[in-house]
This record gives structure tokens, sequence and C-alpha cells, in this order.
């Protein structure tokens, strides 16, 4: 019998560009379900649930693909429905979205990726002179995320770009790249779950670093949990 993922995403469901990156990775037999807190959410509903500020700020897709802005605090309330009926059909439910780590208390597991991606990064730094580079996918949150690994005594380089504009066509990649060159990062760390491999491809390529796609890192998790 197959295994069922959940993947619950803070925008629109289904993220088929997710269940693509969890796959890229996991050799199990798997089905998914999809579910979207942005689901049957019109835009004056929208609206509403736009950021209180900078530090409250999460990316995400609408419909017809469009980029927005929601809050964290005001979506977190949406989501506790989302996985409450997410979780009668699921064997491991996977938070899409790598600015959650505290839902708990529910009958399935639930991964949050950027949790594990970063736990993974704290363990690693322990080499002398550790650097990070991060990208995030918008420059609300830059400050926040440097003060995050400032907190953990982990020298990080914040950048920030969009994962949703075509990678040919969006100029940051180039410039985020050249200051990591002169930065010289251990690891370099795709905080999103809206980044892809060709994101991750770019960097290697480029730097000859490792890094860390938060998609890769859970689908690797979920092979050891099935």
């Amino acid at each position: 019998m197959k295994s069922i993922i959940g993947i619950v995403t803070i925008g629109v469901s289904p993220r088929k560009d997710i269940q693509d990156e969890l796959n890229a990775v996991i050799n199990k037999d798997i089905d998914y379900v999809h579910i979207g807190a942005l689901d049957n959410i019109n835009e004056e509903e929208l609206i509403e649930l736009s950021p209180l500020n900078k530090s409250d700020s999460l990316v995400t897709i609408y419909k017809n693909d469009i980029e927005v802005k929601v809050s964290h605090e005001k979506t977190t309330k949406i989501l506790y429905e989302k996985i409450n009926s997410i979780s009668k059909k699921s064997d491991i439910i996977v938070m899409a979205c790598t600015g959650y780590e505290n839902l708990k208390n529910y009958p399935t597991p639930i991964l949050f990726p950027g949790t594990i991606t970063e736990n993974l990064i704290s363990y690693y730094s322990n080499k002398n002179n550790f650097k990070l580079g991060v990208i995030q996918p918008t420059s609300d949150q830059i400050e926040k995320e440097e003060i995050k690994w400032q907190s953990r005594n982990i020298k990080a380089e914040v950048h920030a770009t969009s994962p949703y504009i075509d990678i040919t066509k969006n100029p940051d990649w180039e410039k985020i790249i050249e200051s990591f060159k002169a930065f010289d990062p251990d690891i370099v760390y795709l905080n999103c779950m809206g980044m892809k491999t060709e994101h991750k491809n770019l960097i290697q390529k480029t730097l000859k670093k490792p890094v860390l796609l938060a998609t890769h890192v859970t689908g690797s998790v979920i092979n050891d949990l099935l």
C-alpha cells in the first residue's frame, strides 16, 4: 500500500512544483494530497491577510501563479484548520513553508523543512570560521534571518530574490553569486520551498559549494521515515 504525503502550503494548492522537487529525492512508491491556506480565499480576503510588518511577511503563490505576501500570524490560524483536514488523509505531512516550526499536537507527523535544514546547518557549522550563505524569497526577511543566525553564533550573509521569476530573466542571481564569491560561504541555504533544482544547480556550478534545498533535505528524511 502506498504511503500518502500531505503537502500543506501557505498559498493555493496543489503545489506540483514542490511535489516534483520532493520526487527528485524520494525513492519510495508514494502518493500526494494537497491543501492550501489560500484555497477558497478571494481577493478581498487576501488583503486582510497582508503582513503586519516585515518580520511577519511570508511569500507564496496565489491564483494564476501570482506571487503574494501574507501574514505569518494571520495565516497560522487558517493552517490549523487545513492541517486538521489533511491529517485524516496523510501518513506524513510536509509543511510547505520554511518559515514555520511550531505547529504541534496532531495525529499525523508534520515535517518542517526549515527546522530540519537549519538543524543540519547548525550541526555542520562546528568547523573553524564557518560561514553560511542564505537566500530568502523577499528582502523583508533579511534582517530577521540575520538576527537568527547571529543568535546561533554563525556568520551569515543573507540575500533575497524571488524564486517565482524566470531564472534567466532575474539579474538578482548574478549579483548574489558575485557577492557570495567574495564572502566564500561553506554552505549556501536556499530558504524557501519555492526554490528549485535549477536555482541549486546555478549556485553549485558557479561557486562549487554545497547547496541545501529545503525540499531535497526533507525528501531525504522522508525516505528514512517510510
